[in-house]
């Protein structure tokens, strides 16, 4: 194949990703749900646990606990997304790995890809009661990338989602170094507060809930493009 043939696919591909603007919502709707339930559930037991044994104690014994924690909800999140492609592209007769699959996974890779190296090394770094605090934030902001990245054929609601992760850990990002640390917006001690949890509630939790709701297919609604 010439690069022409090859730029024609392209434009071929981005334009079945685009008419079909309305599916992906159906897809991600259900998913942030899911993804948002989980996130309230995770941030609740976090802070729950952290609350029963103590701040010393519960450091002392798992300082990986946040990072495990939250795998387990991308993991039971993907689970739930790849289940639904599956059903959808079933009841549609299509492929699962189509070439509009291929190029959305293509379009969230780098920005996800970037999250995994970033979260490598603050675990390898050693952990400190501020590494919760900057994995959500830069977990918030990679995802707003990965978001923002699929602009290009995604629902416009998809791109307002990524816009808000986006701004939002920036600014917790600036917040955090202007102050010396979110303990002086959220708590005296992040030793007494595990404000990650509670970073991790309000944006993959909330934030999730909310775009659930408003991107909800209705019968009768009009395509997002």
């Amino acid at each position: 194949m010439n690069e022409q043939e090859r730029a024609e696919e392209h434009l071929k591909t981005i334009r079945r990703l685009m008419e079909r603007g309305t599916i992906y919502r159906a897809i991600s709707a259900p998913t942030a749900l899911v993804g948002g339930l989980l996130s309230l559930m995770a941030s609740w037991y976090y802070l729950h646990w952290f609350n029963h044994f103590g701040p010393n104690d519960f450091f002392s014994t798992d300082q990986n606990a946040f990072l495990r924690l939250w795998l387990v909800v991308l993991v039971l999140t993907a689970v739930a997304n790849t289940i639904f492609i599956v059903t959808g592209s079933k009841k549609r007769g299509e492929p699962v790995l189509s070439a509009s699959m291929k190029a959305a996974f293509t379009a969230l890779a780098p920005a996800f890809i970037a999250g995994g190296v970033f979260t490598f090394y603050f675990v390898g770094d050693g952990w400190v009661p501020s590494t919760d605090v900057w994995l959500s934030i830069g977990w918030c902001v990679f995802y707003g990338l990965g978001l923002l990245a699929t602009g290009h054929f995604a629902p416009r609601s998809l791109t307002v989602l990524g816009w808000a992760f986006l701004i939002f850990g920036i600014a917790a990002f600036i917040v955090f170094r202007l102050t010396g640390g979110m303990s002086d917006v959220f708590s005296h001690d992040l030793t007494t507060r595990p404000v990650g949890a509670i970073f991790m509630a309000v944006t993959f939790g909330l934030f999730h809930l909310i775009y659930a709701l408003c991107a909800w297919p209705r019968k009768g609604a009009a395509p997002e493009l």
